[in-house]
């Protein structure tokens, strides 16, 4: 425990020491002239000096007890005395009172001087040296003057055990190469420590090059101007500021040191004169300094979203990168160009569509690898969804041309609108939900069909919706209208509201059958009557409506009424001789028109 004390009792009085000399330091003449000599009185054990300054007024004091300096005598600078008289320099008078009265203070000093030279050449307190052991041990002192001394003596003995400290001063660090933080917004480097030695009047550390926005930092994070020994700090870089996959970054330390040493000065010519001491503290500088070089390095992605027949890019798909952790890195909107994620350390990403364009199926997950100082390309292809919708024929199935059809999605909006033709229309890029086909005009001929909805759903394969149009149908019954029985051999025609021919045909013993009419007004008209029938000079009227039931038209036939019996009844003379005026008839006609010619 004693150890202990006696050790942080040396440590707090080498503290003082160098405090008390930054206070009383000066800048050392090359040569100076001694004078100003007056005798002090016998203060301790009959024991006196006299009190000397140089031409300047700084007070000198004397290394050798026994020898004069004689007035005016010029001095050189001979070299630094060790530690333990600049302690005694910097602790005496006048850079410190101890009694306030300036002689005593004087006393002290230079006797602390002159004991501390014994101490140093071996002399112990009990021989004499260049003092008397009675002025070190029990000669009279009635002003108590040797307790003052004595702990300068000591305090001088205790900082000679170390040398002058050569002021330096380093920044180091485990690892030059910087890290990229887990939300990429910036590259940080292992801690930096400052570390000086000696006294340090002044200490700067600073970005020398790198990367714009590039800052020394604390350990929380705060922008750090100001340095000492034992700091600790990092060096930050903005990623926003980089476009590069590699930079460098160059901090620098430079600072100055100050050594406070005590001067000795030697006669130039007087050899029997002796050395003296100045009294102030001769500062010196000593600048030093040192850099580290640091590097960071990440690598980059470009992600491209490509239509899956163009190969073009593809907007408005959200996209997401994460991490072997699971963490987002990044979350965006494709657009038109490729998708450059910089910044990337190295490792496995997987990249998902969270979302698809309208019209688009989301792609599967992508798993890429990143490397550092490397540009990593992914490319996720879309496809879309495939309609194709048929409208068919109720009889045959096959395509049927002419239909006015139109899709409404689920807020009733329409989305497509066309005519079909001889091939399913294929509708492509619907988006996902709920859509209704509706036929607006069916062809001539056919009836509209019920409007179907339909799913698109999240698949690029192709998925057919089918609309059947069922047709017209009439039947037309010539009939007897006595019996209502089926009366063959009149010839009949149908006209339209424009008075054109639609068909035409003989009766027969069963009704006509007739598909396909246009919806609208027609008339039946009769040519020719049966044989034995009265022509029916009235039209029949009839409609044609929208509807696949079998519609009907109905006209019927009178018998003829046979002529009365006049009892005249001729035979086959008769006839003969009706043949033979016939001929002779004709004969006449050609004899005249011979004798005309």
């Amino acid at each position: 425990m004693k150890t202990l004390k006696n050790n942080l009792k040396l440590v707090a009085t080498m503290i003082l020491t160098f405090v008390v000399m930054l206070s009383s330091v000066s800048a050392a003449p090359s040569t100076l002239t001694a004078s100003g000599s007056s005798s002090y009185g016998s203060f301790v054990a009959g024991t006196h000096w006299t009190y000397k300054t140089a031409s300047d007024g700084t007070q000198l004091y004397c290394l050798d007890h026994y020898k004069q300096v004689p007035s005016n005598t010029k001095y050189k600078f001979a070299g630094y005395l060790d530690a333990g008289y600049a302690y005694i320099i910097a602790n005496g008078y006048p850079n410190k009172k101890f009694t306030g009265n300036k002689k005593y203070d004087h006393y002290i000093t230079q006797g602390a001087m002159h004991w501390y030279i014994d101490r140093i050449n071996g002399v112990s307190d009990s021989k004499k040296g260049q003092m008397t052991a009675a002025f070190k041990k029990n000669g009279s002192d009635p002003h108590k003057l040797r307790p003052y001394m004595k702990k300068l003596v000591e305090g001088a003995l205790a900082a000679r055990k170390t040398p002058y400290v050569t002021p330096t001063g380093s920044i180091s660090t485990s690892s030059k190469v910087m890290t990229l933080a887990s939300n990429r917004t910036y590259f940080i480097s292992s801690p930096i420590t400052v570390k000086t030695t000696g006294t340090i009047k002044s200490l700067k550390v600073s970005v020398a090059s790198g990367p714009q926005g590039t800052v020394l930092v604390d350990g929380n994070g705060n922008v750090k101007s100001s340095f000492k020994n034992g700091d600790t700090f990092y060096v930050k870089v903005p990623t926003s500021t980089l476009n590069a996959l590699s930079a460098n970054v160059k901090i620098t330390m430079s600072g100055t040191g100050t050594i406070a040493r005590a001067a000795k000065y030697v006669p130039v010519s007087n050899a029997a004169a002796q050395s003296l001491v100045y009294s102030k503290l001769v500062v010196t500088d000593n600048n030093f300094g040192n850099s580290l070089d640091f590097t960071l390095t990440s690598g980059r992605a470009e992600i491209s979203k490509t239509d899956i027949t163009t190969g073009a890019e593809l907007p408005g798909a959200k996209l997401t990168i994460k991490n072997s952790n699971g963490g987002v890195v990044d979350s965006w909107i494709s657009t038109n160009q490729k998708h450059v994620v910089k910044n990337l350390p190295e490792g496995t990403y997987t990249l998902t569509e969270e979302i698809a364009p309208d019209g688009y199926v989301r792609a599967s997950n992508i798993t890429f690898t990143v490397k550092n100082n490397q540009v990593t390309p992914v490319k996720m292809v879309d496809d879309y969804t495939k309609i194709d919708i048929s409208k068919r024929d109720i009889a045959t199935g096959a395509e049927l041309p002419g239909a006015k059809l139109k899709i409404i999605d689920a807020n009733g909006k329409v989305v497509a609108e066309w005519v079909s033709t001889d091939k399913p229309k294929r509708i492509e890029k619907l988006k996902v939900g709920d859509y209704t086909l509706v036929e607006e005009t069916a062809p001539d001929g056919y009836v509209r069909a019920e409007s179907v909805k339909f799913t698109v759903k999240e698949t690029g394969e192709i998925t057919t919706v089918v609309m059947i149009d069922d047709f017209t149908k009439i039947d037309i019954s010539k009939q007897d209208v006595t019996n209502k029985k089926e009366l063959p051999g009149a010839k009949l025609k149908i006209y339209d509201e424009a008075g054109n021919l639609i068909a035409e045909w003989t009766s027969s013993d069963k009704p006509k059958r007739i598909e396909k009419l246009k919806v609208g007004k027609y008339k039946l008209v009769e040519e020719v009557a049966p044989e034995g029938y009265v022509l029916s000079k009235e039209a029949v009227q009839f409609e044609i409506k929208e509807t696949g039931e079998v519609q009907s038209a109905l006209m019927y036939n009178t018998p003829l009424t046979p002529a009365p019996d006049t009892g005249f009844h001729p035979g086959l003379f008769t006839y003969i001789i009706a043949t033979l005026l016939g001929c002779f008839g004709i004969s006449m006609v050609y004899w005249n028109a011979k004798k005309e010619q």
